[in-house]
């Protein structure tokens, strides 16, 4: 698994149930595993892709989901269609290991969405998923500071920044960089 790179996701939606909300930003931030200065295997940032896609159906969407993506504040001029959008993140994520704050969620909502649209996302990325929810309650759960192993939470404790928190690159980023640290650990 430390040939594959690794693709930290963030999705922001329209709310939370994926049968009814929809994806409007993929946040990716691509990555490998390379040996650094003092022998120690590290991760490196490859690249990172932002992906706005156009609600088919806004109509449906959770109200407090579009204030806490800062839907309405937001330009999405350059947002494009669904299908093209999810075509663009399938690329982005052939043959990836899948890590996410939330896989369970995120999974779903790629899952869900690519089915709509003809796209096998389970036959694009690696088997193995990375939960990094997970990976912090394995390695801090006797940290008292530590409640919800929530990405907000995780981003304090390791002293993170991310200056646009619940937009989906800002989030990818804040995950990569939290990773990072509990790997160094």
């Amino acid at each position: 698994m430390k040939t594959h790179t690794l693709a930290f996701v963030d999705l922001e939606m329209t709310g939370l149930d994926p049968f009814q909300h929809e994806i409007i930003e993929i946040g990716i931030v691509l990555a490998k595993q390379v040996t650094g200065e003092d022998g120690k295997q590290i991760l490196e940032a490859l690249s990172e892709h932002n992906i706005q896609l156009k609600p088919e159906h806004i109509e449906n969407a959770d109200p407090k989901a579009l204030e806490v993506n800062k839907y309405h504040a937001r330009d999405w001029s350059l947002a494009i269609p669904q299908q093209e959008g999810l075509s663009q993140a399938a690329k982005l994520l052939d043959g990836t290991v899948f890590v996410a704050q939330n896989v369970a969620l995120d999974w779903a909502f790629l899952q869900y969405a690519g089915s709509r649209h003809h796209i096998d996302f389970d036959k694009l990325a690696h088997y193995h998923k990375l939960d990094l929810a997970s990976m912090a309650f394995g390695k801090l759960y006797h940290e008292p500071k530590l409640f919800k192993f929530s990405l907000r939470e995780m981003t304090e404790y390791f002293e993170v920044t991310n200056q646009n928190a619940h937009t989906a690159l800002a989030d990818a980023r804040a995950t990569f960089e939290v990773c990072k640290k509990l790997l160094a650990m």
